[in-house]
């Protein structure tokens, strides 16, 4: 295959000791992909969009693609079953003229994998071909096309076989997060896997999985010899985690956020979803973040439950008031 001299170095660009923050069905939308941008992260990721729904024109699917240069530099992650399918959904998601397109080959819910997508594609190495082949003919020499899977449907007996496959269909990188489908986010993640993968490929490898602390990026790249370490769950109201483990990677230390400074992002980040949402909507996405902002703070467990039981942004507001008085 071709290299082009572009692509290559774009590649290279977003993989060479970068910083991801992993899609996350739910949580990674334009409002959390720009504050953890903010925070650190270099390269971010769109939630996962169906290829189907691309075809049909589906409004609210057609919102996941959107994004501000803010976030660049951005991938749009896709997800289907069927080859012809999710070329015909890269072709759509390239008008919104992202940094690069990921296939998700990693999904391991329920609802996905019925379909035959996600995770279910790694039991079918001869459709994990095909499909990478696909997206290849719609993105080659316009964007690099990156893959991002798990270490297998039941077991990672064939996770060298899936990967050399993917290098030789086309893609430019691979991130693995090292769970199999069955595990799906449970024990440890294996970070052997990963060091797996990166000795049977040439082209870059992202490692993603239980990276919570600023020392596990370091022990990750350590271990594993990934190209960029990917931040998924750890994420989810700690944004301030990619400063943290940047500061880490390049001096060994790390600056802790007082009480106040966690409560105020997290003010932040509700005033930043109701500018984008509105007020009802804004009330309710919050919820899946509190945790993570309050997490081992003192009356944090009072404080979410006033919080979660906020019916307006005044409200809201209050309550962190009354919190930060009594702190």
């Amino acid at each position: 295959m071709v290299k082009n001299n572009r692509i290559e170095n774009k590649v290279k660009e977003l993989t060479d000791d970068r910083l991801w923050l992993a899609p996350l069905a739910g949580y990674t939308d334009s409002v959390f992909r720009q504050i953890c941008k903010e925070h650190g992260a270099d390269v971010v990721v769109s939630e996962m969009i169906s290829a189907n729904a691309l075809n049909y024109r589906n409004e609210k699917t057609l919102s996941l693609a959107k994004f501000s240069d803010a976030e660049r530099p951005i991938g749009l992650q896709i997800f289907g079953a069927e080859p012809e399918i999710i070329a015909q959904g890269i072709s759509i998601l390239m008008k919104f003229d992202p940094d690069f397109i990921d296939i998700n080959m990693g999904c391991p819910m329920k609802k996905i994998v019925k379909t035959g997508a996600g995770s279910a594609l790694l039991k079918d190495s001869l459709r994990v071909e095909k499909v990478i082949k696909a997206a290849r003919k719609i993105t080659e020499n316009k964007l690099p096309l990156f893959v991002k899977i798990r270490s297998g449907w039941s077991d990672s007996e064939d996770i060298e076989k899936i990967v050399k496959i993917i290098e030789s269909a086309g893609a430019d990188a691979i991130a693995i997060h090292p769970r199999t489908r069955k595990q799906k986010f449970s024990g440890k993640s294996n970070w052997d896997i990963i060091r797996q993968v990166k000795e049977n490929v040439t082209i870059p490898v992202i490692g993603n999985g239980d990276i919570a602390e600023p020392e596990d990026a370091r022990k990750m790249k350590e271990k594993t010899s990934c190209d960029s370490v990917m931040i998924g769950r750890g994420a989810v109201g700690k944004p301030w985690l990619f400063r943290q483990a940047k500061q880490y990677l390049s001096s060994g230390e790390y600056a802790q956020l007082e009480p106040k400074q966690r409560i105020d992002l997290l003010q932040g980040h509700f005033t930043k979803l109701k500018d984008y949402y509105g007020e009802e909507h804004s009330l309710r996405l919050i919820r899946k973040f509190i945790s993570g902002y309050s997490k081992g703070l003192r009356g944090a467990r009072k404080l979410r439950g006033n919080l979660n039981q906020c019916d307006s942004a005044k409200e809201f507001n209050k309550m962190i008031a009354n919190y930060l008085r009594n702190l």
